[in-house]
C-alpha cells in the first residue's frame, strides 16, 4: 500500500482529505500544520508517545489521524462527541475526511438544494445519542457517512467502522477515578509537547464561575496548561457575571477575559457549516495561542458529574462545544474532560453517590459532587463558584448570523437560488416575538413537562439553508485554493510502500 501526502498551503491548517483508490494507494491532500510521517499523519493529541504514532490504539486522542498498518489503512477519530470523521465513495474511489466542505470539494459534489433536515440530522448526536445519531446524509451523489467515536478501516476494497479499544480503568471511588484524571492530563500533556513534533501546541483552559470549567482548570495543569480564558458576561439579564478570572489566579493560570458580544464572532461561517445551528460560536471570542492551540473544555460535565443524573445509557453530543470546520482552520485540538473514560460513565456517575462524597454534597438542584471535590481540594473556596447556573452559550430562539460578514455571504448565496432575503428589521422582529415566545414557554408549559410543539424559528426564511449555505460557501473556499496551486502543490517527500 502506497501513501501520498500533498500539503494545500492555504487549506485550515488541520483538514485533510484522503482519496483512497482499488490500486491500494492512497492520496491524502492535507492542510500546512498536518503531521506528516512515513506511515501516518496526525492532527491531533492523544496519551500516548508522539513518535510512535499509536493513536489508534488509543481511546483519548482529540483531533484525527491516519495510521497505516501492514495491508490497511486505519482512520482514527476524536474521542468526543464533538468531532467526526466524514466518508463517502464514487467512480470507486473512496473518500474519507475529517472536513465536510473539503470532502464536497475533493469528491465534486454538493448537498442537496431540495433537502431540508440536514441541521436536524446533525444536532441527533445531542438528542439521540452516540448510537442512535442520524449516520447518512444525502448529497448530489452516494449518501455521506458521519462517524463519531469510531475508527474506519480501509483494506484497499472497502471501508469498515470498529469500535476504538476499550483500556479504560474501571473506577471504584472518587481516588481512582481523580487519578485517571490527573494520569490522562498528564500523558496529553507530553504528548502535546514533544520535541519530536513540527509545530508548536500551547495549553488553554476555559473557565467560568460554573462546577465543569473550574473543575477542568484544574484538571488541565497537570497537564502544564497555564493560560486560561473567560467569557464576563451571561447570557440572563439578572444572573450576573460569570467570570472565572479570580478562580483562574487561585489555580496560578493567567486569564484572558472577553465580553460576550455576538457582532465580535470570529469566521463565524465556520460555525454554521458545524451542524447549521448556533452553538460554539461563543468559543469563537477567545484569542487561542498560534500556531496550534490544545483546548480544555469542560462541556457534559452537567451530566457525567451531576448528582441528579445517573444510569447513563447513550452518550451525546454536545453543540454548545461544536467547533468542527472552525477548530480546523483555527488550529484547535479540543479535549472534553468529562468525556474522558465515557465507557464507564455509570461507575463515574455513581462516585457523587457514595458516602465519602456527601462533604462536597449540597443536596440542591445545581450539585455535582465530584467536581466541587476536584476544585475545593485544589483551594478553590466553596462559596467562589457552583453557587447559581449562568449561561454564556451563543443559542438563541432565532437562528442566524450576526456578524456583518457572514450576513453578507448569506445573502449573496440566498440570492444565487432566488431567495428572498429578509430586512434587518424583520430579523430584528422575529428574534424579539421568539424570545418572547421561549421565555412564556419555559416559565409555563415547560414546568409542566409539555413539550415544545411549536418551534417558530424552524419557519423562518432560509432557515434550512444555513448548514448548506455555510458548508458549500467553504467548499468553494477549498475548491479554489486547491485549484490555484494545482499546478505546484507542495509535494511531501514522503511515502510509503509495502
Amino acid at each position: 500500500m502506497e501513501l501520498i501526502f500533498k500539503k494545500i498551503k492555504f487549506w485550515p491548517k488541520l483538514a485533510w482529505v484522503a482519496i483512497l483508490s482499488e490500486t491500494k494507494k492512497a492520496e491524502i491532500l492535507h492542510g500546512p500544520m498536518v503531521e506528516v510521517h512515513n506511515d501516518w499523519a496526525i492532527e491531533g493529541v492523544w496519551d500516548g508517545a508522539f513518535d510512535k504514532g499509536n493513536f489508534d490504539y488509543s481511546d483519548l486522542i482529540f483531533g484525527s489521524g491516519i495510521r497505516k498498518r501492514k495491508d490497511e489503512l486505519i482512520f482514527v477519530s476524536s474521542a468526543t462527541g464533538v468531532d467526526r470523521l466524514w466518508h463517502t465513495t464514487g467512480q470507486n474511489i473512496i473518500y474519507v475526511s475529517n472536513t465536510l466542505p473539503g470532502l464536497l470539494s475533493v469528491s465534486n459534489i454538493s448537498l442537496r438544494q431540495n433537502y431540508s433536515h440536514y441541521s436536524e440530522d446533525i444536532m441527533t448526536i445531542e438528542r439521540k445519542g452516540l448510537y442512535s445519531y442520524t449516520k447518512q446524509i444525502p448529497s448530489s451523489g452516494a449518501d455521506i457517512n458521519i462517524v463519531y467515536y469510531k475508527n474506519l478501516i480501509w483494506n484497499s476494497k472497502s471501508i469498515i467502522e470498529i469500535d476504538k479499544p476499550s483500556i479504560t480503568p474501571n473506577f471504584t471511588d472518587f481516588n481512582s477515578y481523580q487519578q485517571f484524571l490527573k494520569e490522562t492530563a498528564e500523558k496529553l500533556g507530553k504528548n502535546a509537547s514533544s520535541i519530536k513534533r513540527r509545530f508548536q501546541i500551547e495549553m488553554l483552559a476555559g473557565i467560568s464561575s460554573g462546577y465543569d470549567s473550574v473543575a477542568t482548570a484544574v484538571i488541565s495543569r497537570y497537564a502544564g496548561c497555564k493560560k486560561a480564558v473567560t467569557i464576563t458576561n451571561s447570557s440572563s439579564l439578572w444572573r450576573g457575571s460569570d467570570s472565572g478570572v479570580d478562580i483562574a489566579k487561585k489555580l496560578g493560570l493567567s486569564c484572558q477575559q472577553v465580553k460576550h458580544s455576538k457582532k465580535n464572532y470570529k469566521k463565524e461561517i465556520f460555525s454554521w457549516a458545524s451542524a447549521g445551528h448556533a452553538g460554539g460560536r461563543n468559543l469563537t471570542l477567545f484569542d487561542y495561542p498560534k500556531p496550534l492551540c490544545l483546548f480544555f473544555n469542560g462541556s457534559y460535565g452537567d451530566i457525567v458529574w451531576d448528582r441528579l443524573h445517573q444510569n447513563l445509557v447513550e452518550p451525546r453530543g454536545d453543540m454548545d462545544a461544536l467547533l468542527c470546520e472552525f477548530r480546523l482552520e483555527e488550529g484547535l485540538f479540543v479535549t472534553v474532560v468529562p468525556w474522558w473514560g465515557i465507557r464507564k460513565a455509570k461507575e463515574i456517575q455513581k462516585i457523587s453517590l457514595l458516602e465519602e462524597m456527601e462533604p462536597w454534597t449540597l443536596g440542591t438542584s445545581y450539585d455535582r459532587p465530584i467536581a466541587r471535590r476536584l476544585a475545593e481540594e485544589a483551594g478553590i473556596e466553596r462559596s467562589s463558584f457552583g453557587i447559581r447556573k449562568k449561561n454564556t452559550a451563543s443559542n438563541e430562539t432565532l437562528f442566524w448570523p450576526s456578524t456583518a460578514e457572514a450576513q453578507k455571504h448569506l445573502e449573496k448565496f440566498t440570492q444565487s437560488l432566488n431567495i428572498k432575503f429578509p430586512t434587518p428589521l424583520k430579523i430584528f422582529i422575529f428574534s424579539q416575538l421568539f424570545l418572547l415566545l421561549n421565555v412564556i414557554y419555559k416559565n409555563t408549559a415547560k414546568k409542566m413537562k409539555i413539550k415544545q410543539w411549536w418551534r417558530p424559528w424552524a419557519k423562518f426564511p432560509c432557515r434550512h439553508f444555513l448548514f448548506l449555505w455555510a458548508n458549500h460557501t467553504l467548499r468553494d473556499v477549498y475548491y479554489k485554493t486547491q485549484r490555484n496551486q494545482n499546478s505546484s502543490l507542495t509535494i511531501e517527500n514522503k511515502s510509503s510502500n509495502n
